[in-house]
């Protein structure tokens, strides 16, 4: 009998293992399947702002024929500001979060959410007409290469909100802030007689992030420079008509934290540089600000504000009011209002693609809508829900009117990096850090940038810097093979 050699029982083993181990290849194991289920849980995310009106109703939606086969729908807050609500669902995308089904989006990320691949084309979904029934321009902000990503939700606009109660007192009325200048002069006319240390002339959202560039936009609109970009796609934001806002804008500022507006030519406060939509709100429904820039939800803050919402007796609010941004002198082609509100995308990660289809369509119908405008002041996409307006809501209607004259941010795939160039300048501008001159022509710069980056070999590195550091190991190289050390 042969003996066995350690060595040629190593070789067995390693043999026996090798074959074993091939056989997960060939007949893998498999765990066994989950039982299937017919529960469909949702998930859909969307601002502070709209997560009341759709959770409040969630249950109704369940209930309802879109809701069939659907158990649950779990509605997630992702923040204040649409920044916020960028950065977390950007975030969720990166991993691809199956558990994410609608996505609620601001009007301006339609590209860079198509483009990225994160919400699915929903032509397919559609009946022939069917975006008919919504405001054309809610329809095209969800569009992107003549498809449709994204539902349209609600509409929304900026509006100017005025102290209807300080304006009769000194003799004023609505005719008397048609243009920029009239309201300058009827602020610091009544910041003098009020004398009130706590008073401000003007509030609005010029904090560095989204909000700013809103109010950028809405303010060189409304002297005529309605669009950031020419016919060609090149970015164009050093025009006269620019620069004549900005420093128009920027004199109305006060230079100083401790300034006293009532003695001076000032309306803005310094700490209004960082307000956003909170922050300005909460002074407007403190009763300490003369006009204020907002969107429509801050209607319905103000009419439950028992500090604000004072009437005739017949249903006319008497304290505050609600009109047009200002322009400078009133010409058709000034527009001074950003398109914003919220449009809704199905999640292309979801594993229940038509249940959320439901859903986002049910959340789009007039049931839906009336709700949200009848309770929280959005302002419908559908136009059908204009036609039968909640009580105490009949002044979405003028804005509705006006929906067809308002300011469109651009729509661009690199948007989010556009929009944080425009507010970064904007802020350096209104905060004294730049003249409006130096400021738009870095911005120019920096759009340029961003449309046509320089080139890059090795990621991080630009060309340039790369070959300054290949040419100094070259140097170094050849003085230590002249000492031989190599």
């Amino acid at each position: 009998m042969k003996k066995i050699t350690n060595h040629k029982i190593f070789l067995l083993l390693f043999s026996f293992l090798m074959i074993l181990g091939s056989s997960f290849f060939i007949f893998p194991i498999t765990a066994a399947p989950e039982p299937k289920t017919s529960q469909i849980s949702l998930n859909i995310v969307v601002t502070s702002e709209q997560y009341a009106s759709i959770n409040d109703i969630k249950d109704d939606f369940l209930a309802s024929e879109y809701g069939n086969g659907i158990d649950s729908v779990t509605v997630t807050s992702s923040g204040d500001t649409a920044n916020d609500q960028l950065t977390y669902i950007q975030t969720r995308m990166a991993t691809q979060d199956t558990s994410l089904d609608v996505v609620g989006m601001d009007v301006v990320w339609t590209a860079l959410f198509a483009e990225n691949g994160w919400v699915i084309n929903l032509d397919s979904y559609l009946e022939p007409n069917e975006m008919d029934n919504y405001i054309g321009g809610m329809v095209d902000s969800g569009t992107y290469n003549g498809s449709l990503w994204a539902f349209p939700y609600f509409f929304n606009l900026g509006v100017l909100y005025y102290r209807k109660d300080l304006l009769t007192k000194y003799g004023y009325d609505e005719t008397d802030f048609d243009t920029w200048a009239e309201l300058n002069a009827t602020a610091n006319d009544i910041l003098e007689q009020e004398n009130d240390p706590n008073l401000v002339g003007y509030v609005a959202q010029f904090d560095n992030y989204e909000g700013g560039t809103v109010n950028f936009q809405e303010w060189i609109g409304s002297n005529g420079a309605t669009a950031i970009f020419d016919a060609q796609g090149n970015p164009d934001v050093t025009s006269t008509k620019i620069i004549e806002a900005l420093t128009f804008l920027k004199a109305l500022i006060a230079t100083s934290a401790t300034t006293d507006l009532r003695t001076t030519d000032y309306i803005i406060n310094r700490d209004a540089l960082t307000y956003n939509e909170g922050t300005s709100e909460g002074k407007w429904s403190d009763g300490e600000a003369i006009f204020c820039r907002q969107w429509p939800y801050v209607y319905g803050i103000t009419i439950d504000n028992p500090d604000l919402n004072a009437t005739d007796g017949m249903g006319t609010y008497t304290q505050f009011g609600v009109a047009p941004i200002p322009t400078f002198s009133g010409a058709a082609d000034e527009k001074s209002s950003c398109v914003g509100g919220a449009i809704l995308g199905i999640s292309a990660y979801s594993e229940h693609k038509d249940a959320a289809y439901n859903l986002t369509k049910w959340l789009c119908s007039n049931y839906s809508q009336y709700y949200a405008l009848d309770e929280y002041a959005h302002p419908p996409a559908l136009k059908e829900t204009y036609t039968t307006i909640p009580p105490g809501q009949e002044w979405v209607e003028d804005f509705y009117l006006a929906s067809g004259v308002t300011l469109a941010r651009p729509k661009n795939e690199n948007y989010p990096d556009i929009s944080s160039a425009i507010s970064t300048r904007f802020s350096q501008i209104i905060s004294c850090q730049s003249t409006p001159t130096a400021g738009m022509n870095n911005l120019q710069k920096d759009i340029e940038d961003i449309l046509n980056p320089p080139p890059e070999v090795v990621p991080g590195y630009e060309l340039s810097i790369l070959l300054i550091a290949i040419a100094s190991m070259m140097a170094i190289i050849i003085v230590f093979k002249k000492k031989k050390i190599f």
